[in-house]
C-alpha cells in the first residue's frame, strides 16, 4: 500500500487510501463536504431573500409618500397636477445624476483602500467655494472654472492621501472614519473662517426649458445633468480601459497580489484619491450652480453619498450610480408630497440608510462581506 501510495502521489494516495478504509471511517470525510455544499446553499437563499426584502421595501419606500399625501389632500390627480410630478420626478433623476457622480469617489476609496472617507461631503463643499470664488473673483464660468478646480482638487486629495490616508490604509474602518472625520471638521471651521456661514449661491442658467405642455426643468438641472453623466463616462472608460485604471481595479480586488505582478500600490492610492477628491469637487461646483451653499451643507452630502453606496453596494461603481438616482428621486417625491417635505429630506436619506443595512448590507449590488 505504501508502494502504491509513492506511485499515485500524495493527492491520488489520499483518495487511495480513504476509500480502502471502512465507510464508518469515510463518513467524517464527506460530511463536511455535504456541509459546506448545504452551507453555500443556504447562503445563497439569504442573499435571495434579502434582496426580494429590500425590494419590497423599496417600493413601500417609495410608495409611503403617495400614501401621506392622500391622507394631507397634497396628492391631487388631475392633469395640472400629474404634470407637477412629472417635473419633480424628472428634476430628481436629472439631480440623481450629480448624487451619483460624487458618491462614485466615495466608493472608490472605500473599494481600493477600504477606508470610509467622511470627509467626502466637506471635499464637495470646497468645490462649491473654488466655483463661487472664480465666478465671482475671476470672472470664470462655473462649468470652464472646472479646468482650473479640477488639478488643484487632484493635487489636493494626492497630499491628503499622503499625509493622512497612507497611515490608516490597512487598520480597522474606525481609524481611517475618525482621521476623516477629522479632517472634515477642520475644513468646516476654516470655510467659515475664510467664508463665514453666509450662504452663497452663483446664478447660472436659472431659465426652464418646457420638455412637454405640463413638464418643464431648468437649464442649469440640465447642464449639470449632462456634465455630470460625460465625466461618469470618462471615469468609467478610465477604470475599464487604460492601464491606470486596470491597476486600479487590481489593486481593489488585492493589493499584495498587484504588487507582486509589479502594480505601484502606492502610486496607485495617491491617483485614486486624488480622482475621488477631483469628482467630489466636482460635483461642488455643479451643485452650486444649482443651490445655495454654506461650510455645513457638506455634512448633508456626505450623508448622501455614505446613503447612495451603502443602497447601491460599497466599493460597486454601478451600484453607486443606481443608488444616486434612487436617493435622489425620492427625495423630489418626499418634498412635494409630504406636509414640510423638505426638511423630511434628510430624515428619508437617514431612514433609507438605516434599513438597507438591517436588511441587505450588501446593498442592490450584493457585495459580500469580507
Amino acid at each position: 500500500m505504501d508502494d502504491r501510495a509513492e506511485m499515485l502521489g500524495p493527492e491520488k494516495a489520499g483518495r487511495e487510501t480513504a476509500f480502502s478504509r471502512p465507510f464508518a471511517d469515510t463518513a467524517p470525510a464527506v460530511a463536511p463536504a455535504v456541509g459546506r455544499r448545504r452551507g453555500r446553499g443556504w447562503m445563497e437563499r439569504s442573499e435571495v431573500r434579502s434582496l426580494y426584502l429590500l425590494a419590497a421595501f423599496l417600493v413601500a419606500a417609495y410608495a409611503l409618500p403617495f400614501v401621506i399625501g392622500i391622507r394631507y389632500g397634497t396628492v391631487r390627480w388631475d392633469a395640472e397636477w400629474l404634470g407637477y410630478l412629472g417635473t419633480v420626478v424628472l428634476s430628481g433623476f436629472l439631480q440623481g445624476g450629480v448624487y451619483a457622480m460624487f458618491a462614485v469617489g466615495l466608493t472608490m476609496i472605500f473599494g481600493v483602500m477600504r477606508i470610509i472617507n467622511a470627509a467626502h461631503g466637506e471635499w464637495v463643499m470646497m468645490g462649491a467655494y473654488l466655483t463661487w470664488a472664480a465666478f465671482f473673483y475671476l470672472g470664470v464660468d462655473p462649468l470652464l472654472s472646472l479646468v482650473f478646480t479640477l488639478p488643484i482638487a487632484f493635487v489636493f486629495g494626492m497630499v491628503v492621501q499622503k499625509l493622512l490616508l497612507n497611515a490608516v490604509v490597512g487598520q480597522p474602518e474606525l481609524t481611517g472614519l475618525l482621521v476623516t472625520f477629522g479632517l472634515g471638521l477642520t475644513m468646516i471651521y476654516v470655510a467659515e473662517l475664510i467664508f463665514t456661514t453666509d450662504f452663497r449661491t452663483i446664478p447660472y442658467a436659472p431659465h426652464s426649458v418646457q420638455i412637454t405642455d405640463s413638464i418643464a426643468v431648468s437649464q442649469n438641472k440640465l447642464i449639470s445633468f449632462t456634465m455630470a453623466l460625460a465625466i461618469s463616462v470618462g471615469v468609467y472608460f478610465l477604470l475599464k480601459l487604460t492601464r491606470i485604471g486596470k491597476a486600479i481595479r487590481a489593486t481593489a480586488l488585492n493589493a499584495e497580489v498587484a504588487m507582486v505582478c509589479g502594480v505601484n500600490v502606492g502610486l496607485i492610492y495617491l491617483i485614486t484619491t486624488g480622482i475621488a477628491a477631483s469628482l467630489a469637487v466636482a460635483g461642488g461646483a455643479l451643485v452650486s450652480i444649482q443651490f445655495g451653499f454654506n461650510p455645513e451643507t457638506g455634512i448633508i452630502y456626505t450623508l448622501q453619498a455614505f446613503t447612495i453606496i451603502i443602497l447601491g453596494g460599497r466599493g460597486h461603481y454601478l451600484g453607486a450610480l443606481i443608488g444616486g438616482f434612487m436617493l435622489a428621486v425620492l427625495e423630489s417625491l418626499v418634498s412635494l408630497m409630504i406636509p414640510n417635505g423638505t426638511a423630511m429630506v434628510e430624515l428619508a436619506a437617514y431612514g433609507l440608510l438605516i434599513a438597507v443595512l438591517l436588511i441587505r448590507p450588501g446593498g442592490l449590488m450584493g457585495v459580500k462581506e469580507g
